[in-house]
Formats: C-alpha cells, structure tokens, sequence
C-alpha cells in the first residue's frame, strides 16, 4: 500500500490533473493566485487555486465550475484545527475567485462557481474512523451567498482512482455516464461525470461495441449498446432487490447487455456478488426471466485496499 499511496500522493501534488480529466472535467487554471477582495474578513491578501476545472451539469443547465484543494499530508498532521483551517481558507478563496479578475479570461458566462472540492490524502496510514470524526465535528461557516464543499479523503480518492482506471481499461471510448431524468429532465448522456455522482452510491452509464455480421458475402458492423449500473454500495441481497428497482424504473433493461459493476468492500463479497446476484433476481417480483438473466454481466472494480486476487473480474 506504501508505493501506491505515494503514486497517488503524487498524482495530488499534480492537483489532481489525471484524475478529474479522466471524467471528462476541463482544466480552466492551475496553481493560480487572486487577490484577495475582502481583506478584513479573510486576513489575507491573496488566495492560492491549486486547480480550478468546470464540467456540464445538465440538472443546473450550466457548467459547474469547481475549486479543487489538494492536501497530501502525514496522518498525524491531519487534524482537526488543520481540517478547519483548510476549508475556511477553501470557501474564502472561492468566494474572490468569483469575481476575480484574474480568473476573467478562463471563466464563461455559463459557469457556476460556488463549489469546492477538498482532497486530503494521507500519504502513510489513513486512519478512516479519525478521518470520519474530524468530519463531523468540522466548523462550518455561515455565508450570505451559499458555497457547497466537497471533502475527499484516501477511500474517496482509491475509489474515484479505481474506477476511472476500470473504465479506461475495459470498456470503449464510446463509454458515456448516464443523467436520469429526475423532477422532468430529460435523461442525457456525456462523457464527464459530476461532482453529485461521483459522491453517490450509484452510478449509471452506457457503452456501445461493434459486432461483426456477414451477409451475402459482405461484412458490417451492427452497434450493440450496454447499459451499465456502477454500485459502491454495501454488498446485500436488499441492495441487489434495490439496484434492479432503479434499472427496471429507468427503463435500461432492454439493451443488449446490462452489465452490473460492482465495487467490494470485503474480501467475500466477489463471491457473494456471483453466488448472490442472479439467484436474487429470480426471487423479486415479478422476477427476471432467462432471456434478461442471458443478458445479464456482473463485472468488478478494484479495491486497491484488498488483494487482486479477492477481487478477481467477470
């Protein structure tokens, strides 16, 4: 684990360069210092951006900017006087970043700034149940104007790393994150996931392979399109009873393949998932049929925190 938190800690030290834009996010500046408009309330004179990036939210119908703070540090220097810290400074640079000018060349009249993105690795033992406590006893301030702030630590940070390495491996460039239609928007596809689903339990998306024909001697392509459900819940018969609810109620069922990628937690739960799964589905009502079971993938996302050979692939 060791050699692996350092290429990470490095990746960070990066501000994060591989990993955003391998889900489709634009990098707009790097490394960039404002000045600071409200001296009196913030104590500063300028205020450092390690990464400033936007992608397309179809549910704000705009571009979602997004500061990004990397933090690469010892876990005995993540404390919480130093969490505090950290996202006061992160919420105060945000808010002279969105007058900045500065930032004037790099921002469009289409983009909304008002989130942040806090990423704080431990680059030696992460201490999740410490990491988790700091969380909940975090400071938060009060602003007029509302700032929503994201925090990351070392399991976010695998788990996003993870997955966007599965999908540059194993599926196609015509591989597109799904937005389903919720409060009457219309369900869209695109090549960037947002910050929401990055952050949520599931995930849903889309790729399409090329199969081979022939006929009267004349060879073609005919697109097949899977459809993709990507769970980092806890691995249960109730979450399988659940994650084929959303599939069926989003209407992705009638694809040529419905793959199920799932990211484990334990090192049974890749046996459980193969021995589990279908059985499940034959169990709900109205239960699966052959023809769906047939069309059925369960495929796996490494765990860097357990053994490849737990985790093991479809």
């Amino acid at each position: 684990m060791g050699e692996q938190a350092n290429k990470i800690g490095k990746k960070l030290e990066g501000f994060g360069e591989k990993l955003f834009a391998g889900f489709g996010w634009n990098e707009l500046a790097r490394d960039t210092e404002i000045q600071c408009t409200r001296k009196s309330n913030h104590k500063k004179q300028t205020h450092g951006l390690d990464l400033l990036m936007n992608f397309n939210n179809p549910y704000l119908g705009c571009k979602q900017g997004i500061v990004i703070e990397c933090k690469n540090r010892q876990m005995k220097a993540i404390t919480q006087a130093e969490m505090d810290k950290w996202l006061l400074e992160l919420i105060n640079a945000i808010e002279c970043a969105q007058s900045a000018p500065e930032l004037v060349n790099v921002k469009t009249d289409d983009m909304n700034l008002n989130t942040g993105l806090l990423l704080i690795h431990a680059n030696d033992s992460f201490n999740k149940g410490l990491f988790d406590k700091y969380l909940s006893k975090l400071k938060i301030p009060s602003r007029r104007n509302p700032i929503n702030i994201f925090i990351a630590g070392n399991e976010e940070i695998n788990r996003w790393n993870s997955l966007r390495d599965k999908i540059e491996k194993d599926y196609s460039d015509k591989f597109q994150f799904i937005y389903p239609s919720i409060e009457g928007s219309n369900m869209e596809l695109g090549k960037y996931a947002t910050i929401n689903q990055l952050y949520s339990r599931y995930i849903f998306a889309q790729d399409i392979s090329e199969t081979k024909r022939n006929e009267n001697g004349m060879e073609y392509f005919v697109p097949e399109i899977k459809k993709i459900l990507i769970s980092f819940d806890k691995i249960s018969t109730e979450s399988f009873k659940y994650i084929w609810s959303m599939f069926k109620a989003f209407q992705l069922q009638d694809a040529k393949e419905l793959i199920f990628m799932f990211y484990p937690r334990e090192k049974d739960d890749v046996e459980f998932v193969k021995d589990n799964f279908i059985k499940t589905l034959y169990q709900v009502s109205p239960a699966i049929t052959p023809e769906i079971e047939k069309k059925i993938k369960i495929d796996f996302i490494d765990n860097r925190s357990i053994s490849p050979v737990d985790v093991g692939g479809r």
